[in-house]
């Protein structure tokens, strides 16, 4: 019988108990499973100790020289699948997605994004606009841009050439290229 099995089952338990569940002498088992961490004795009683996730680091160092060349698309996907996903309720990464792949996506198809300028942002507000897209949809639009931007020279993939922000607005009906700072 798998003596690790029933105690994780068990959670706790004396000598006495698991040997009778076991039919069998459980000592050497119960010794190697204390040994290993996977027991403990407090009390007079054996608790079984669950194993906790391992927390795995990684350090990313901001590599200036050490640019790579990577497609919108491909920065999107990326983006998707280790920010967003990880770090958002479902409902924005689904609207998150949308925003990329019916705005973002379409306009910088044949640029890397390593190769995005400030000029090109000020191209794409003008794209938008000539959508007919909402205030609060542009406004959004370039801040998720911004934020996948600044997600990708966070983790030192492209340099900082580009570098914009946003401002919040102040009259939801008024939202024009000056609302965007370039910084140099």
């Amino acid at each position: 019988m798998n003596i690790e099995k029933l105690a994780r089952h068990l959670k706790k338990f004396t000598i006495d108990e698991i040997e009778m569940i076991a039919e069998c002498d459980c000592k050497t088992e119960l010794e190697q499973l204390l040994n290993e961490g996977k027991l403990v004795f407090e009390q007079g009683l054996y608790k079984y100790q669950e194993e906790k996730p391992k927390q795995e680091f990684i350090i990313c160092a901001k590599q200036v020289t050490n640019c790579q060349i990577i497609t919108i698309d491909v920065a999107i996907e990326y983006f998707l699948e280790n920010y967003v996903k990880n770090n958002c309720k479902l409902n924005t990464y689904r609207r998150y997605r949308r925003i990329l792949k019916y705005y973002i996506a379409p306009f910088f198809k044949n640029k890397n994004l390593n190769d995005i300028t400030c000029a090109d942002i000020q191209k794409f507000y003008y794209f938008c606009k000539n959508r007919n897209s909402p205030p609060k949809v542009l406004k959004n639009t370039l801040a998720l841009l911004n934020q996948m931007i600044k997600y990708f020279q966070n983790l030192g993939i492209i340099d900082r050439t580009c570098n914009f922000q946003v401002r919040r607005l102040s009259d939801k009906t008024n939202f024009t290229v000056d609302r965007i700072i370039f910084e140099v």
